[in-house]
């Protein structure tokens, strides 16, 4: 996985970052509410230099879905 994602997405949720795998959702995050959500939003949009529309938040549920979302943006996220 992306290194710079991993390491904003353990910025951002306090956690380590051997705890964010492809298949980690916002269930599995207990403080991943709408404040944390922003908070991820704007840390991709100033990290990736991207903007992010209202149909891609909701989308980005999971590190799979953000990962999905940042690839149709012409992010390219290869190790």
């Amino acid at each position: 996985m992306n290194d710079k994602l991993v390491t904003l997405l353990a910025e951002v949720f306090g956690l380590r970052r051997e705890e964010i795998t492809a298949h980690l959702t916002k269930d599995d995050v207990g403080n991943w509410d709408s404040l944390k959500q922003m908070d991820l939003v704007v840390s991709l949009e100033r990290e990736f230099n991207v903007e992010l529309e209202i149909a891609d938040i909701i989308t980005m549920t999971s590190v799979e879905k953000i990962n999905r979302v940042l690839k149709s943006k012409g992010v390219s996220l290869e190790a």
